[in-house]
């Protein structure tokens, strides 16, 4: 088995304004990620009823809401062992509270730019007056996520959160 220890990290970039830029992709040996940013789109059919799909996010307006979604897929002939996958949360956004998701992945969170991580309930940030308080999801600059199981040869998955425009 081939073990992925250091963190594979992904990177969406976001125009000043509000359109996103295409994905970007980074790999490791054995461990390809793709990277992919949609919005939800209202859509009607020729009998005017409306329904919600997700479409490529091409332009993003304060307020709106962004899902990124971070597909995995292990190219390599063997097991890939303690894969983590770390995501910043894109300049200009803030990260939706609660909406990091990923099968059999253990979530944790930065409020410092990637350095240290843990669990919600234990990060604590520093006001411009030097009070600590507990952080929220609009502190957090990066999202963690470390699979609970290998990811076998050829087999893939997907870890995923929404953010906001601010």
């Amino acid at each position: 088995m081939q073990k992925v220890t250091t963190a594979v990290i992904g990177f969406l970039a976001l125009a000043v304004l509000s359109a996103i830029s295409g994905a970007a992709m980074a790999q490791t040996d054995s461990i390809r990620l793709e990277h992919r940013a949609q919005q939800w789109e209202t859509v009607r059919d020729a009998d005017d009823n409306e329904t919600r799909q997700l479409v490529e996010a091409a332009r993003v307006l304060p307020g709106e809401e962004v899902l990124f979604t971070v597909t995995y897929t292990n190219v390599g002939t063997e097991p890939a062992e303690d894969v983590t996958i770390t995501n910043p949360v894109p300049d200009h956004m803030t990260y939706v509270g609660d909406s990091a998701a990923g099968d059999d992945a253990s979530i944790t969170y930065s409020v410092d730019g990637g350095r240290n991580f843990g669990a919600p309930q234990d990060l604590v940030v520093t006001d411009a007056e030097g009070v600590q308080r507990p952080a929220t999801a609009g502190d957090y600059t990066h999202i963690r996520w470390i699979l609970g199981t290998d990811v076998a040869a050829g087999s893939s998955g997907a870890v995923q959160f929404t953010a906001v425009v601010d």
